[in-house]
């Protein structure tokens, strides 16, 4: 998973000399008084609480509902705003161009993350570029969690030297700027200080921070998933490949395409769909109606993507390291492949609908059993309950992995 469109307060504002002091003299201004409301405020906490910050993103809307079902106390803070998610419980914006973001982010800090036991940051993302937050939680004795979820975490110079044959930085989206930009590389040594828990969603990410436990991402709700509008394979005429991503060149889009555009050359009927920020309802209505995804193919890992797919029904390709498939991945109803053999497993798999319709169908209960929703919201509450305790990433190890009993 990868951050979206982002906070509508953008940061630009900062590449601007003038605007970069104002702000470094409100936050050094508010230094004194931060201090005094530690003092005061310390006290002044929820009961096995907990706050997600992320920008507006379903899977955290869907994290804290799934927690609320369990029992705790979870509630979540989105960064500005989005045209495709709008549901969450707080919302930070800038409240006028005029004044200082710093006076927004001390507001919010001390009406809602201060009074949380703990503070869960998606893609190490504070309320502030400046992190000024992160040392005020600890001083009030906040437990802080890391979950890395994406390029946020990975270092492109080790990820090419690790894997020099395949990687996906080989056609960065992002210029390299998630990764080793100055404002992440500042992130990365707030969560390293500052950190009680740091998670990934996928365990390709612990090449970077290998003491990090591997917490799996939760699967849609089956309240959510659509049901199929198109009649199958053969019986469409018309063999449907979708592929979901914002980013295609960390994907391989182009080489995923171009498998899918040799098959059609052949003559066989199919078409390739690639879902380019798409609205999320609509991307799970696509992958409900097609007889194929196909999906992170250059990461190592199966992701957020080829869960929802295979909740819809839909079989789905893709790649895990030879390294880190174990029964779980072998049980969760993927379908492994490469890049190179796209081309032949796509065309087996037309010319066996039995085998695609015994997929279809097993595939949704398979996925779940592996991504059990409420084993998972157990299992995350069960760790901040053990930070309150005492405990941090390194004692946590039982916690690691798809296969854990909680």
């Amino acid at each position: 998973m990868s951050p979206g469109t982002g906070p509508s307060f953008s940061y630009r504002i900062f590449t601007q000399p003038l605007w970069r002091g104002v702000e470094a003299l409100t936050a050094l201004m508010l230094w004194p008084i931060n201090q005094v409301l530690v003092i005061f405020l310390r006290g002044r906490v929820k009961p096995n609480s907990v706050l997600h910050v992320c920008y507006p993103v379903h899977i955290v809307h869907y994290t804290v509902e799934l927690l609320r079902a369990e029992g705790f106390n979870a509630d979540y803070l989105a960064l500005g705003d989005s045209t495709d998610w709008t549901l969450c419980d707080y919302r930070l914006r800038r409240w006028k161009k005029w004044i200082p973001l710093t006076l927004t982010e001390f507001w919010y800090f001390w009406r809602v993350l201060a009074k949380y036991q703990t503070v869960q940051f998606h893609f190490m993302t504070g309320i502030s570029q400046s992190g000024w937050e992160w040392p005020i939680l600890k001083r009030l004795g906040r437990k802080i969690v890391v979950y890395y979820s994406g390029c946020e975490t990975r270092d492109s110079a080790l990820n090419k030297q690790f894997h020099p044959d395949f990687n996906i930085c080989e056609e960065c989206d992002y210029n390299a700027v998630l990764c080793d930009g100055a404002v992440n590389q500042l992130r990365r040594k707030l969560a390293q200080r500052y950190a009680d828990l740091e998670l990934v969603t996928t365990p390709d990410m612990k090449d970077f921070v290998p003491h990090a436990i591997h917490f799996p991402f939760f699967a849609p709700p089956a309240q959510i998933v659509p049901s199929r509008t198109r009649p199958h394979w053969p019986a469409n005429g018309l063999f449907r490949v979708v592929h979901a991503t914002n980013h295609p060149g960390i994907e391989g889009t182009g080489q995923i395409a171009e498998a899918i555009q040799r098959l059609a050359g052949k003559g066989l009927p199919i078409e390739f769909r690639h879902l380019y920020r798409t609205p999320y309802r609509q991307v799970l209505q696509e992958f409900a109606d097609a007889d194929l995804s196909i999906g992170k193919m250059k990461m190592g890992y199966y992701a957020n993507a080829q869960i929802e797919a295979i909740c819809c029904g839909t079989p789905t390709l893709t790649w895990v390291r030879p390294d880190l498939i174990d029964d779980a991945v072998r049980e969760s109803g993927v379908v492994l492949c490469d890049m190179e053999s796209i081309e032949d497993v796509v065309g087996t798999l037309m010319s066996n609908p039995d085998r695609l319709q015994l997929l279809q169908q097993e595939g949704p209960e398979r996925i779940r059993a592996i991504h059990d929703n409420g084993l998972l919201a157990r299992r995350l509450i069960a760790m901040y309950q053990a930070l309150q305790a005492g405990e941090n990433t390194r004692t946590m190890a039982r916690f690691d992995g798809l296969r854990v009993d909680q």
